[in-house]
């Protein structure tokens, strides 16, 4: 697959420090990144969770077991699926070697030189994440009060029309594919996919745990929901993705906002792999959802 150090240097770390950190890993590389090293780089990012979230998803009640195996499955195919969306038809500076490039301009003079750049990469990007995320996230919030107004008019109330029920809808034919039981839990996976990928996956791995409404998932329908949500593709982490990586390589920004959603998808596609691989597989799904184990 052609894949470069860089490459699989964050994909490796995505696992264990996530989307913004493991970018961080490669920041003298991320300025001279090819197209397609920069679509992988966002699409590992996407594919999997953080070990800092992992921690939190077990505490309210989902199988450790399934996100971890999901996160190790997720890696290799978000290498697989980003090189069919993007085939690498450049030469990369960490193929077989590794060629440092020379950055006289960020170089630091000395400790106290280099803690004060540290603080102030850090203080941008924090505050590139914080403004991209509002954005996007109060844009999202026009669309649904807009989409809300105009389901009164069709009548459609409960419930009420928003980009999540929409994006729950089309991801129907996804639950199936993934081998979701035809006995009532097709729709409901589909929202759940829907949830994820449109607010975040902790609401969605919230509502899968406590909401009634999921309550009478079975084990299967309950166990590949688990591995479709573990991911962070969502609109909210476009917002993490560009601000980290416009402020590392600020001449990057308008390559970063291009691959950005491409990388998104197939982040989710690749996610929702590893979710048809355990639908396939496991036979045993009681084993993997019994409060015992995921408790």
């Amino acid at each position: 697959m052609r894949v470069s150090g860089a490459e699989a240097v964050v994909a490796a770390a995505s696992p264990f420090i996530g989307q913004g950190e493991s970018a961080m890993l490669i920041k003298p590389f991320v300025a001279h990144l090819t197209q397609a090293e920069l679509h992988q780089v966002m699409c590992s990012g996407f594919a999997t969770i953080a070990g800092s979230v992992l921690v939190a998803y077990i505490a309210i009640g989902v199988n450790g077991q399934a996100l971890i195996s999901s996160c190790v499955m997720s890696i290799p195919a978000s290498l697989a699926i980003s090189k069919l969306r993007y085939p690498e038809t450049e030469e990369t500076l960490t193929t077989g070697r590794c060629v440092i490039p020379d950055d006289d301009e960020h170089r630091s003079a000395n400790s106290l030189h280099a803690f004060a750049n540290g603080a102030w990469l850090g203080l941008k990007i924090a505050g590139m994440i914080l403004a991209a995320l509002l954005c996007i996230l109060a844009f999202l919030g026009l669309v649904n009060g807009l989409l809300t107004w105009w389901g009164r008019y069709l009548n459609i109330n409960d419930p009420p029309l928003t980009v999540e029920l929409i994006v729950g809808y089309i991801c129907y034919p996804l639950a199936f594919l993934l081998g979701v039981p035809r006995n009532g839990d097709l729709l409901k996976v589909a929202q759940l996919i829907g949830t994820k990928l449109v607010v975040n996956e902790f609401v969605a791995y919230t509502s899968l745990q406590t909401d009634p409404a999921y309550a009478d998932l079975s084990p299967r329908s309950r166990l590949i929901a688990t591995y479709a949500l573990c991911g962070f593709a969502n609109l909210g982490s476009l917002g993490t993705q560009i601000g980290v990586l416009s402020q590392i390589a600020p001449s990057r920004g308008g390559d970063v906002s291009r691959l950005a959603v491409s990388a998104l998808i197939a982040g989710a596609l690749s996610t929702l792999t590893s979710a048809s691989i355990a639908g396939l597989l496991v036979t045993d799904q009681a084993a993997y959802t019994s409060p015992s184990v995921s408790g």
